[in-house]
């Protein structure tokens, strides 16, 4: 059996984290003090205060460090990739709060693009993937534009150094492809991962940044990332694959049928992305709509500082900055990095006509 254990807190102060996550690395007490470099993984997408429900708040890493601490004398380090300013990581880590918490703890952070990338079946990852024996993944439960959900396996693609994770969009355009691929990209660490997901305050809507915080009071752990996001996935009342990372790793021939979790009292809702809200529809006509029902993102004049975060983010280069900023929509793949990335939500979401229609 693969098991997911589940819990809630009503607020990240709540006595309750800190005993949720120690249970949990109390199960790998003996590996954890065999570890001689511990990576603590957090979900850094961009520089928002951690009120915002984007990014790992810096009070669950407090609780994860604080508990790690108990289990091992490893050597402790922080890091990400961020979506977007790959050149401002200290002002990503000082926004979300990291930077306190780091300091605090006297822990080191690093910065993935800061050495030179290594590479494993013709993927690249950073090298702080190999130096460390153990990584803690302390993913963010938030909705997602392209994926569904962003949990724990997607989490793990910031291993990913910089624009090298604009590639990947490029050569997978198609979302399900892309989410295979990010699965394939984590299994190449899976032994080596402990995993935690912050849904303490969630992010849904048009996430994993433009969406809205909501208060969900959830936390979870497992040693298996995907069984981790599967249940989550059910709990928040969707179907498996709807966290189209989940979906990819079924392909690859993971079996979802034997998760064992103990679901916690409550009801879990989150709203999804506009991007991901399908017109029911008869069979007769499927076919001669579904192109034609669509969300693509488009520029807000009125809002663009022409920072260039979405020039440098979009995979196809369709983004022009003759004058106003603006879209090649004929061209865009819907990756929707450009909306991901930006920090003074400038690109909105355009829907189709019919999407309009069908859609509601």
């Amino acid at each position: 059996m693969k098991k997911v254990s589940l819990s809630t807190a009503a607020e990240y102060s709540d006595p309750a984290v800190l005993s949720f996550i120690d249970s949990f690395f109390s199960l790998h007490a003996g590996r954890l003090a065999e570890a001689g470099k511990v990576l603590l993984k957090p979900n850094l997408l961009l520089a928002a205060p951690p009120e915002r429900g984007i990014t790992t708040h810096p009070l669950f890493a407090d609780a994860v460090i604080t508990a790690l601490r108990k289990y091992t004398r490893a050597d402790l380090f922080l890091g990400d990739s961020p979506g977007a300013n790959f050149g401002k990581y200290e002002t990503v880590l000082k926004k979300t709060g990291m930077t306190e918490i780091c300091e605090k703890h006297s822990i080191r952070t690093v910065r993935m693009e800061a050495s030179a990338p290594r590479m494993k079946n013709g993927r690249v990852y950073a090298t702080a993937a190999d130096e460390a024996d153990i990584i803690i993944n302390i993913a963010k439960l938030k909705t997602h534009s392209l994926t569904g959900l962003t949990l724990c396996v997607k989490n793990m693609f910031g291993l990913v150094p910089g624009s090298a994770k604009v590639g990947y969009h490029r050569e997978h355009p198609d979302d399900k492809e892309l989410a295979y691929n990010i699965y394939d990209f984590f299994s190449m660490f899976e032994g080596k991962i402990m995993n935690l997901l912050d849904g303490i305050t969630a992010h849904e809507g048009d996430g994993p940044s433009r969406g809205r915080p909501v208060h969900l009071g959830l936390m979870a752990a497992s040693d298996d990332a995907v069984a981790l996001d599967a249940a989550v996935t059910r709990l928040l009342g969707f179907d498996e694959d709807f966290c189209l990372t989940t979906l990819g790793a079924k392909r690859a021939g993971y079996d979802t049928s034997d998760i064992q979790a103990d679901l916690p009292e409550g009801i879990f809702r989150v709203k999804i992305p506009v991007s991901k809200k399908v017109p029911v529809l008869p069979e007769f006509i499927k076919s001669w709509v579904s192109d034609r029902v669509f969300v693509k993102p488009f520029i807000i004049t009125e809002k663009c500082i022409k920072c260039r975060l979405c020039v440098t983010s979009c995979p196809v280069e369709v983004i022009r900055t003759d004058g106003e900023f603006f879209i090649e929509t004929d061209k865009c793949i819907e990756c929707f990095c450009c909306h991901e990335v930006c920090e003074s939500d400038a690109v909105g979401m355009k829907r189709s006509l019919l999407h309009k229609v069908f859609v509601k």
